[in-house]
């Protein structure tokens, strides 16, 4: 139960980090990079120790194609309205870009799916009484608030992480969460924000 404290106090101040270093500091590629380097040592480090800790929290290919069928319809339905509305709006940006992203984009997605269901909405589960609807409310709601104030990924970190929460308490295969979670965040920013973000966050700290 105190690792599973320590580890929610982790997430959270991850979570804060995006205020300070990606937000007000406008350093989003190294909040990015720092975060995925420490939780990827994270993970390691609890490897080492103890390597059931992988397949517990989701790192095996145990049900990733259940996972997929689960995801496959809510992934279709996401990027198809994202891409109506973009066509609407006029907001679209379609670039090459756009697969670049969907290679890359799903490695932070499963650092995120990583803090979020397994080290947040798994540990509710597995140490407190609160039922699974309320597991998932409340890690929609920790994830939403994590994206403030930009209410447009509010309301979509809310939605994805309504999806994924209990495919995850279900299913355990963090690998597929991940691609979702690229694929869908890559479509949100391209298709309804109307932002490129290897243009965004990459290219400009790259090659300023």
């Amino acid at each position: 139960m105190a690792t599973a404290r320590w580890e929610i106090v982790l997430v959270v101040l991850t979570g804060l980090g995006n205020f300070l270093v990606a937000g007000w500091l406008d350093r989003q590629l190294t909040y990015v990079v720092g975060a995925c380097l420490f939780w990827t040592g994270f993970v390691v480090v609890r490897a080492v120790a103890h390597f059931s800790d992988l397949a517990e929290w989701g790192f095996s290919s145990r049900n990733f194609g259940r996972s997929i069928m689960l995801l496959l319809p809510a992934l279709v339905l996401a990027v198809s309205g994202f891409a109506a509305y973009g066509m609407l709006t006029g907001k679209m940006v379609w670039h090459w870009h756009f697969v670049l992203i969907c290679l890359l984009y799903p490695i932070w997605g499963l650092v995120q799916q990583f803090l979020v269901v397994a080290l947040l909405a798994g540990n509710m589960k597995k140490y407190s009484k609160i039922p699974e609807w309320g597991i998932v409310l409340l890690t929609a709601l920790i994830f939403a608030a994590a994206h403030l104030p930009y209410l447009p990924l509010v309301a979509a970190a809310f939605l994805l992480a309504v999806i994924t929460t209990p495919v995850y308490l279900r299913m355990r295969n963090l690998w597929a969460l991940g691609i979702f979670h690229g694929w869908y965040g890559a479509s949100l920013f391209f298709f309804v924000l109307g932002r490129d973000p290897w243009n965004e966050v990459i290219a400009t700290r790259l090659w300023p």
